[in-house]
């Protein structure tokens, strides 16, 4: 993929931008060359002259042909040609066409540099709302995600689900360069395949692409049953191709007559809880609102602050239908914890009550780690269902909350690590070979007495017969002078596949691969394994594959001090401030960090691989602290006192307005004003 180094500013001017295509009307009587079954239909409905075809659709291509269509399959379509003097042929669209036009862009930066295409348009001033503009005038881009949408994190795989905002305004294709024409295809069949008049009143009506969107994702080969069209089953922020139903897809077009046109939704935010400067946010001048987008058909917000929940008044009273008829919204939760997603539409009107609390990352079922809760808002005419309109919630993936029993916010931990173990993402990797080896090792040394106290003697024996034959193939394979057998790996992939998906046991009623997860999630738990077992974890850090393990782990050892987790005896000796029968969930939380490490960088360095950094989180949307907040409540009321911060060893108080209490919360007169910036390391600081 080329790297885009410029990420655009959408100005007002660049949105209202207009480009005449001048596009006539072509009087080719085939669709398509396709000598597929698509190909084949599209072309019977144009000669029987039910489908209106593709002379009033434009295609684009904004990356230098470097993933072109093969315009000579569409002998209709119009192709946008860029003048060699515009200077703006390359990279997100940036400008309206004034005719429908489908393109793609495949370019982008590295997931830690930029991103893809789709996260510069939502990082970008105004980018969201110039997003809604193209969609509501027959415009409908494609873009890769490349590397902000992948099993993994930190970079190890890879990243995890990157995208702060879940839009309809765009698609967005899994994968990297070419993976956007499966998509680019699918879509101008559709368009053609609609029936001439039904054709021409979506795009005088700007419902091409809603529609479009809503057939798309009616048809997703994700769905089992109508009813999951209300579910984020239909509805992720990354499409998979191999999810594509094309040939559906034109069969419902061909069958959309105009008054079976969805309705369109529209959402509009009329009151919100924003956070409070220096109170309950804490962060650089200089970054993206947390209000990232504010359109008719996407609303995001960055879940900053410390409230203990946010909430939003939206109006879905213009969401209307082109044939007059009376239309029913309808409010899913598409992704996350819908316990922690409160909707009230108990009032009168068209007004929407929205409250939303923090939550833990999730994983998606395709194994991808997201920090995005997603809701989704539907229109409906009695006949036909509109696309999303969607309201997105970013968790920051570097931020980690608690509550006490009340339901109130307990504990931030600004700086919270990596939460991956390090496993493998997939069923062929055949580092999953070393996993089930450490996870059958016998002797006295600590990997083995803690394997034994996880897994049965029944159980290990299980794991070690499917490992061994497949071993043996993966040795005579890798074995030196042997010359390289594709035909022979990817048998044994497929085999370690099969035997990973195989029950453990007919007693335990999970596979192999799931109890092995459960074994190393299991092992991260133990609050005293590293101070309990720190010599002999330390000698094995030393002996590591890992050539930075000791210093990794010295790094989250201090980390644990500087935030009060942890105390050192003047002896050496380790412990935890609180005593082990008061730990919190927090103080499990940082233990658990900590024997992440340990695992990953001294007791299964060869099976695990994970970062031990942070978690990485996109500098624009915040900025990372080195400090964790536990917050005082007045013991009768309820009422927030302030906080006590954790800070390079040190404790500092704060009340509730954000001002420092530099003699402690018995006096509260001497409290003084807090600046904040961040310094050169890219961490904030305050003063």
């Amino acid at each position: 993929m080329s790297r885009l180094h410029d990420h655009l500013n959408f100005a007002l001017p660049a949105i209202f931008g207009l480009c005449v295509l001048g596009a006539t009307v072509d009087g080719q009587a085939q669709i398509s060359k396709r000598d597929d079954a698509v190909g084949r239909l599209l072309n019977e409905w144009y000669r029987d002259g039910t489908a209106a075809g593709l002379a009033s659709i434009t295609y684009e291509n904004r990356d230098g042909q470097h993933s072109p269509l093969n315009t000579s399959l569409y002998p209709q379509i119009q192709v946008f040609e860029h003048s060699s003097t515009s200077g703006n042929a390359t990279g997100p669209a940036a400008q309206l066409r004034l005719g429908p036009t489908v393109g793609n862009c495949s370019m982008a930066s590295p997931a830690t540099a930029g991103g893809s295409l789709p996260r510069v348009y939502m990082m970008g001033s105004g980018g969201g709302n110039f997003l809604m503009m193209q969609y509501l005038a027959n415009n409908l881009f494609v873009y890769p995600e490349h590397q902000d949408h992948d099993i993994g994190a930190n970079g190890v795989g890879g990243y995890g689900d990157l995208y702060p905002v879940n839009t309809p305004c765009c698609l967005i294709s899994q994968g990297s360069s070419y993976s956007d024409q499966p998509f680019v295809q699918a879509v101008l069949s559709t368009i053609a395949a609609f029936p001439r008049e039904t054709q021409r009143v979506l795009i005088q009506k700007r419902l091409l692409m809603p529609t479009v969107q809503s057939i798309l994702r009616q048809n997703s080969r994700s769905l089992t049953k109508p009813a999951d069209y209300l579910t984020g089953a239909a509805h992720p922020v990354v499409f998979d191709s191999a999810m594509l139903n094309e040939e559906a897809m034109v069969k419902m077009a061909q069958g959309m007559t105009p008054d079976l046109i969805p309705p369109l939704v529209q959402v509009e935010v009329v009151e919100e809880s924003d956070p409070k400067a220096g109170s309950q946010i804490f962060e650089a001048p200089n970054l993206v609102s947390h209000r990232l987008v504010d359109s008719r058909v996407s609303i995001a917000r960055v879940f900053r602050g410390s409230m203990d929940e946010y909430g939003m008044v939206i109006d879905l009273g213009k969401s209307a239908d082109i044939m007059g008829r009376t239309v029913k919204t309808t409010v899913q939760v598409l992704q996350g914890d819908p316990r922690l997603v409160r909707i009230d539409r108990s009032g009168s009107g068209s007004y929407m009550r929205l409250r939303v609390r923090w939550q833990p990352p999730i994983i998606t079922r395709t194994g991808i780690r997201s920090h995005r809760v997603d809701i989704g808002v539907f229109a409906s005419s009695g006949t036909s269902i509109s696309a999303p309109a969607i309201i997105s919630f970013y968790m920051l993936p570097n931020e980690r909350r608690f509550y006490n029993e009340r339901g109130r916010l307990a504990e931030i931990d600004y700086r919270a690590p990596n939460p991956d173990i390090g496993l493998p993402a997939s069923d062929r990797d055949l580092r999953w070979l070393r996993v089930m080896l450490a996870a059958t090792l016998s002797g006295d040394g600590l990997r083995s007495r803690l394997m034994e106290k996880l897994l049965n003697e029944e159980q290990r024996k299980v794991i070690q017969t499917a490992w061994m034959p497949l071993d043996r193939r993966y040795q005579a394979l890798s074995a030196p002078g042997v010359k390289p057998d594709e035909a022979a790996k990817t048998a044994l992939e497929k085999d370690l596949a099969m035997a990973l998906a195989k029950p453990l046991s007919s007693k335990d009623q999970i596979s192999l691969k799931m109890a092995l997860e459960i074994v190393f999630s299991r092992a991260a738990s133990f609050t005293d394994l590293y101070l309990s077992f720190r010599k002999e974890i330390d000698k094995l850090a030393s002996a590591s594959s890992k050539k930075t393990a000791v210093e990794d782990l010295r790094r989250e050892v201090q980390r644990l001090i500087d935030l009060g987790v942890l105390i050192e005896q003047a002896s050496g000796t380790l412990s935890t401030v609180s005593a082990p029968e008061k730990l919190t969930a927090a103080d499990q939380h940082y233990l658990r960090s900590l024997n992440l490490t340990v695992m990953s960088q001294a007791l299964f360095p060869e099976a695990l691989e994970r970062a031990a950094a942070p978690a990485w989180v996109d500098p624009r949307l915040t900025t990372p602290k080195p400090w964790r907040d536990v917050f005082r409540y007045d013991e009768t009321s309820g009422a927030l006192l302030g906080w006590v911060r954790y800070q390079a060893g040190r404790t500092h108080f704060f009340d509730a307005s954000g001002k420092l209490l530099p003699d402690g919360p018995k006096h509260p007169e001497k409290a003084v004003e807090v600046k904040y910036r961040s310094n050169m390391q890219g961490l904030l600081e305050w003063k």
